[in-house]
């Protein structure tokens, strides 16, 4: 099944430049936090030109290298800084990149400061040291500066393996074969990135492409974030593999710094305001971290470092402002502080008129939140490509109109549970600001996605539902009732495929149950729109 979206957003390289010069002056001046944003969007920029194999990736890294050692606190950026921006934009350069978000920053809490200071590496005098693109290529800059630190000589490329993602293959370049063999003098060989994924494919493909090339095994040390579950990993043979190579993980810390608050992941959110048999079902692996705070007035969320970061908090101080959320503060560390409200998660049996309205004002006022640069529109393939593997039915819908001239980051998460009615009365939206642009599908989409949402984790009767579009339209000035039926099914088979995936991750616990059941309701909702679309 295919959930999992291409993040990537074609951008135009000189605004790009252009705005790293301008972070990098702003770091000159700030904090710790400002050096980061400048490293993020220096390793981002070099991960998409070393894609577009230009020249100028090689002078990027110099910028990213030397962002990593100011962040580690061991160079002075006020003294590079006119030196940096000066080495930007050189020619030649590439009109337009696509630039693909670290997700590890923007997702999954993988702090840059935490991977550095977790580093714990063999001796060696040299290093050669590779970066998976593309968070590995700002990680692979963070390891250099620990191991320079360290009195090592080292020097750093990155690679970008490709093919099917449970079987990735990294393929070398001439240059970088030559690189390699460079280091025939006992060298250490590091390779950076995030997870291992399911399949630990990336890995293993970089470990074995340095094999090829006459690198013993005992000689490539692995480094990220989680350790693998090596008889679930995905690629071929994968545990046998996996254990040719050392491994490391680096272990994050934020644990620590919050250690004084409740750990508030999927067992505890639930466990506060439902009974256990009522459970929604969660793919927990997922969950953003979060954290309670003593006295619980406020919760804490990571919602990413940086500008990924910066970006949600901007959308959900724009819904606190319009009554729909709550009000947020930058938290540092990639965590934004909520001021947390009590109240009752409304449930589906909850839908009256006066919650049908304020779910049409607020799909109304989601249009305001505009996608900022284009992205690839993936729904109409991935609908086809869905419903083919599960039911192995063709399409019966205009896919066209799953095209959206106007995308805007969708809330994602319309669930009753996601909607609170707080002990004032308001009716408050939740968890609203991170899903409609995060790794899975739908990303930049039309706001029909929201309604079909809407309807479907409702179980709305077609009253409801007319009701619901009918005051939508008057609100937003905008007929989305031809739209609908291909939303609704597309929102149905992506929901069907998110919870058959999740469900075998969560595999043997009571969580895979849920997931279970939640899997067979996308699927006959599937099989209804379907129906309906013959009948037609």
């Amino acid at each position: 099944m295919w959930i999992f979206r291409d993040g990537k957003k074609a951008v135009s390289t000189r605004k790009s430049i252009a705005e790293l010069k301008k972070s990098i002056r702003d770091a000159s001046a700030g904090g710790r936090e400002s050096v980061l944003d400048a490293l993020i969007s220096a390793g981002q920029l070099e991960a998409a030109l070393a894609d577009y194999e230009s020249s100028s990736a090689s002078t990027i890294a110099v910028v990213t290298d030397t962002l990593a050692r100011c962040f580690l606190g061991d160079h002075d950026l006020h003294y590079s800084t006119k030196r940096l921006v000066a080495e930007l934009g050189q020619p030649p350069l590439p009109a337009e990149i696509a630039i693909s978000p670290p997700e590890g920053f923007a997702f999954y809490a993988l702090s840059p400061l935490d991977f550095a200071a977790g580093l714990r590496l063999p001796v060696s005098r040299s290093w050669a040291v590779i970066g998976i693109r593309s968070i590995g290529t700002t990680l692979s800059a963070l390891a250099s500066a620990v191991l320079k630190r360290a009195g090592a000589r080292v020097e750093r490329i990155t690679v970008r393996p490709t093919g099917h993602p449970f079987d990735r293959v990294t393929r070398l370049s001439p240059g970088q074969q030559q690189w390699v063999r460079g280091h025939e003098d006992q060298a250490k060989f590091l390779i950076v990135d995030e997870g291992p994924g399911m399949s630990g494919s990336s890995f293993l493909s970089v470990a074995e492409a340095l094999e090829r090339q006459g690198v013993p095994a005992e000689r490539i040390q692995l480094a990220g974030s989680r350790d693998p579950d090596l008889d679930a990993l995905r690629a071929p043979h994968a545990a046998r593999r996996w254990r040719r190579y050392n491994w490391q993980r680096v272990t994050s810390q934020v644990h620590d710094r919050f250690r004084e608050h409740e750990f508030f992941g999927a067992d505890q959110w639930r466990a506060r305001s439902f009974g256990e048999n009522d459970w929604p079902s969660c793919w927990t692996q997922m969950e953003r971290l979060k954290f309670l705070a003593p006295g619980g007035d406020t919760l804490y969320k990571f919602e990413g470092f940086g500008g990924f970061g910066r970006e949600v908090r901007e959308r959900s101080q724009r819904l606190a402002e319009t009554g729909f959320g709550c009000p947020v503060e930058n938290a540092g560390d990639g965590m934004s502080a909520y001021r947390y409200v009590e109240g009752r998660p409304l449930q589906v049996a909850d839908l009256t008129h006066e919650v049908l309205d304020r779910i049409a004002d607020y799909c109304a006022h989601r249009r305001e939140f505009v996608a900022a640069e284009p992205v690839p529109q993936q729904l109409p393939e991935m609908v086809a490509f869905n419903l083919e593997q599960e039911i192995g039915e063709s399409v019966p819908f205009d896919l066209d109109l799953l095209f959206c001239d106007r995308p805007i980051v969708a809330d994602g998460q319309m669930h009753p549970h996601e909607w609170l009615r707080a002990k004032d009365g308001r009716i408050l939206k939740t968890d609203a600001s991170i899903h409609g642009d995060d790794h899975f599908f739908p990303g930049p989409t039309d706001v029909a996605w929201d309604l079909a949402g809407a309807i479907v984790e409702w179980r709305m009767e077609s009253d409801a539902a007319d009701r619901l579009l009918r005051k939508y339209k008057v609100l937003a000035g905008d007929d989305a009732a031809r739209r609908l039926p291909a939303y609704l099914l597309a929102y149905s088979v992506f929901r069907m495929g998110y919870c058959k995936m999740a469900a075998e991750a969560e595999k043997g616990s009571a969580e895979a149950t849920r997931l279970e059941s939640s899997y067979r309701y996308y699927r006959a909702s599937v099989e209804k729109q379907l129906a309906s679309a013959a009948a037609r």
